[in-house]
């Protein structure tokens, strides 16, 4: 009897394990690509918990700018390498609102390996349409961070009208005027790594000097 209850509390302990591992936030690192128009930027995300480090690559592969956030108290710095300068982005304003219509398609595509769902969200007074191909998993950190930085961008904007994204990630999409067709900005997902990242990103570097308005 005995030999069973402990048979049954490792099995117990064993689900919650798996269970709690099923959930754990994604921690890693997130390369992407953005075009708006003839403007080609790489961005490469380092994410670990409530922390989520932003850098701007441009083609030379140099960093132009950086984004430390704490999700958790809703803090954004911006950084200039080159200037080595720093500063504590203002308060978020108000979100701003849109009105939009979402379509979850049924279709699928596959992007780094992962099969990832279409969704269609139109803003009839924007004269725009975005198509996103959504990933399903650990990726808690991207819409809280959204809510954050508060981008007045359509390609967040958007996203966030799409009801139940916790833990979803978008790794492809295309931002279009909806009366023509042309294509207005593209986002494309280029790697996506599990992996630890060191606390120091998360940190504004020695010799950076806090900029003062």
């Amino acid at each position: 009897m005995k030999l069973n209850l402990q048979k049954s509390i490792l099995s117990i302990a064993a689900s919650v394990l798996i269970v709690s591992s099923s959930f754990a936030q994604f921690t890693g690192t997130i390369e992407f690509n953005k075009k708006v128009g003839s403007i080609d930027v790489n961005y490469k995300y380092y994410v670990s918990g409530d922390n989520i480090r932003i850098e701007e690559i441009n083609e030379d592969g140099h960093i132009d700018g950086i984004q430390i956030m704490d999700l958790k108290e809703e803090k954004v710095y911006a950084l200039s390498p080159e200037r080595k300068m720093y500063m504590e982005a203002p308060k978020k304003r108000a979100a701003a609102t849109i009105s939009a219509e979402v379509e979850e398609t049924g279709k699928t595509k596959t992007f780094n390996g992962v099969t990832c769902k279409e969704y269609i969200v139109i803003s009839k007074a924007k004269d725009r349409k975005i198509v996103y191909y959504i990933a399903d998993g650990d990726y808690d950190f991207f819409e809280p961070m959204l809510k954050t930085l508060n981008r007045k961008e359509n390609q967040a904007m958007f996203f966030l009208k799409i009801p139940n994204m916790k833990g979803k990630f978008p790794m492809h999409s295309t931002e279009y005027v909806l009366s023509s067709g042309k294509v207005i900005s593209e986002l494309s997902t280029k790697s996506l790594k599990k992996e630890t990242v060191d606390a120091s990103k998360f940190e504004v570097p020695s010799g950076y000097s806090k900029f003062e308005r």
